[in-house]
């Protein structure tokens, strides 16, 4: 936008100054003596009372190019960029006769002139790659970004690509598990309005930190980080703004119980990975997407919240890029058959820099007890996963594990079954087709 300005007043100016410098050299002053004689002859202006002021020509001048090179070069559609043209031409024709009524010559060709070869210079600028920016960023990006990061883009120094790529990219999905129950308490349209404030709330705040909006629904809302343009930081801008949002979203869960007497039972989901980047659909119908793995896996993660009473999983690649500088906890393992290889996904808790030693006591303790219950250490890990607990409860995902692991114990003394259906030969890992 503030090249767009800079290119304005360039142009805006330049044009000013050529046709004040023509006033100079008396190029319009025969029309001006026309235009007198014309509005003696009509009776509008009187011989004893004329007056002409060559300052407010010179800067309605100024004026009408700078603000018909703006508007040339910063309207998108060339229809809308006539129609100011238009307008503005008939603004200025009739500011001369309503002036003279008022005994006021006003010579408009020379603001017309102004105003018409500011406009060229706009119309040949907007021909250009930089003049067609922002109207192709608006046909593909539409409002999926903020503000400020469609002004960057539409500043960079080169174009965006959206010709096709592959990227590194982070996906983050935030996703509603309680609609069915919404649905049945609530009136249709009152569950639309908890809906849109989830929708608004959630794809504001993401794209306000630099997030590009891929979808947005009842259910969920998922974006992507590094999509729009290369960033090494994807990832770690994806998790500090999965770590805000979760504050957001407990502001909001209070809200929707204030209003609706019903709360939002939510999860977020975030993966990283190679992702082929582009403008996908038929015309008319196009947007700017992305097609990978990370994409499903994002939406699996945020879904599997609710399976450990969490609110927050990355998956392992966005672990492996952001693994120093903020705290997690482990899960499960996940064995994938199609790619034969096993994952571990992770709850995030904190930034490395604001996660205290009690809580880093807490987190050691459960991680502790994970690792004896994957090694099927069930005592031990039962005593680990105790400690763990928060006084009052208030650990959802300590308490599943718990669970878990009482439920293993039992399992024992009735015989060495019931959890081998859902686990796999190693023991501690669930095929990821059950996340």
């Amino acid at each position: 936008m503030q090249r767009y300005v800079f290119t304005s007043l360039s142009i805006g100016i330049g044009a000013a100054l050529v046709i004040i410098i023509a006033i100079s050299l008396g190029v319009f002053s025969a029309v001006a003596t026309w235009l007198e004689n014309l509005y003696l002859s009509r009776g509008i202006l009187k011989v004893s009372s004329v007056e002409r002021y060559r300052w407010l020509e010179m800067l309605v001048v100024l004026a009408v190019s700078v603000g018909l090179a703006w508007s040339v070069i910063d309207v998108s559609q060339v229809a809308q960029k006539i129609l100011v043209l238009g307008c503005a031409i008939l603004l200025v024709l009739g500011l001369s006769p309503t002036m003279a009524l008022y005994g006021v010559l006003f010579e408009p060709f020379s603001s017309l002139g102004a105003g018409l070869l500011a406009a060229a210079g706009g119309f040949v600028f907007a021909a250009t790659e930089r003049g067609m920016r922002k109207r192709v960023l608006e046909d593909v990006l539409g409002l999926r970004v903020s503000h400020s990061t469609f002004s960057q883009l539409l500043n960079a120094p080169e174009p965006p690509d959206f010709d096709g790529a592959v990227r590194e990219v982070t996906v983050l999905t935030c996703r509603i598990f309680n609609h069915s129950e919404l649905r049945e308490k609530l009136e249709a349209a009152e569950l639309m309005k908890m809906s849109n404030l989830f929708i608004r709330s959630v794809s504001a705040f993401l794209t306000s930190r630099g997030a590009y909006l891929d979808e947005s629904g009842p259910e969920l809302v998922r974006v992507f980080f590094g999509m729009l343009q290369p960033d090494d930081e994807h990832a770690e801008k994806a998790c500090h703004t999965a770590l805000e949002l979760r504050c957001r979203l407990k502001a909001l869960n209070q809200e929707c119980e204030t209003r609706w007497f019903q709360p939002l039972l939510y999860g977020i989901g975030i993966s990283s990975g190679p992702m082929t980047v582009g403008v996908y659909g038929a015309k008319e119908h196009y947007y700017f997407s992305g097609i990978g793995a990370e994409t499903d896996f994002s939406r699996r993660l945020a879904h599997a919240n609710l399976r450990y009473n969490s609110d927050l999983l990355i998956g392992p690649e966005t672990y492996r890029l952001v693994q120093d500088r903020f705290a997690f906890r482990p899960m499960e393992m996940f064995y994938d058959p199609e790619e034969d290889v096993m994952t571990e996904i992770y709850q995030l808790l904190a930034a490395s820099d604001s996660f205290d030693e009690k809580e880093r006591e807490r987190r050691d303790l459960f991680w502790q007890g994970v690792i004896y219950y994957r090694e099927k250490k069930y005592e031990e890990a039962l005593n680990h996963l105790t400690r763990a607990r928060i006084a009052g409860g208030g650990d959802g995902t300590v308490e599943f594990f718990i669970a878990q692991t009482q439920d293993a114990l039992t399992a024992l003394e009735d015989g060495p079954k019931a959890r081998s259906e859902q686990l796999t030969e190693d023991g501690h890992a669930r095929l990821i087709s059950l996340m």
